[in-house]
């Protein structure tokens, strides 16, 4: 029988093995574009087999799927490291923005694969799921919900509504104005400092 600890051990050896994997599959990607990719290279890049690879994901689509998957997680802990009540609600808007602008940087090729696929083949059927799915906004919501209690957001705002909006106004000046139309991260951070003085003004 094994014990808890060989478990824990087991357990945190394939947390590593799966999160290798989808670093490396992040990696090729990129580098050569989706089509070109395949699950060999990915398991050459990661120094394991195919049939290793495919122990993990089903396919190549629920590997990239699951590198969005993980962007998402990354990006909902890295934004509550942020919160802090010692901040105003402008600021603390401010810094949400910030973090999803710097996240789009960095997935901006990627994203931009998964919106081509999406619309074009029907194995990523799963993406439109993905973008209907807010519960990664939840931590934000009870961060808000926290503020109401203090008075700092007035009870009449919906904060699930909220932090839908910023997350909708961040993507698009995250991705729309920055990847797609060239703008530069210092005039994306400028306007999102003006959404967020609107936004505030408006709780």
């Amino acid at each position: 029988m094994i014990n808890s600890n060989a478990q824990k051990r087991q357990r945190k050896s394939k947390e590593n093995r799966l999160n290798e994997f989808i670093d490396c599959a992040k990696k090729i990607f990129i580098a050569k574009g989706y089509n070109a990719t395949t699950i060999r290279d990915i398991a050459r890049e990661a120094g394991c087999s195919d049939g290793l690879m495919f122990r993990y994901f089903k396919s190549k689509a629920d590997l990239f799927i699951a590198i969005i998957n993980e962007g998402k997680i990354r990006n909902e802990v890295t934004i509550e490291e942020c919160f802090s009540f010692r901040l105003s609600k402008e600021d603390q808007i401010y810094k949400i923005m910030e973090v999803y602008i710097n996240k789009f940087k960095d997935y901006e090729q990627l994203i931009r694969m998964m919106f081509s696929r999406a619309l074009n083949d029907p194995s990523f059927e799963e993406t439109k799921t993905l973008f209907k799915d807010t519960t990664f906004l939840k931590k934000q919501i009870e961060h808000f919900k926290e503020r109401q209690k203090i008075n700092d957001i007035s009870n009449n705002s919906d904060c699930e509504a909220l932090a839908l909006l910023i997350y909708s106004v961040t993507f698009s000046i995250g991705f729309n104005r920055q990847s797609l139309l060239g703008y530069s991260k210092e005039e994306c951070l400028n306007l999102a400092k003006r959404y967020s003085k609107i936004i505030s003004h408006g709780i």
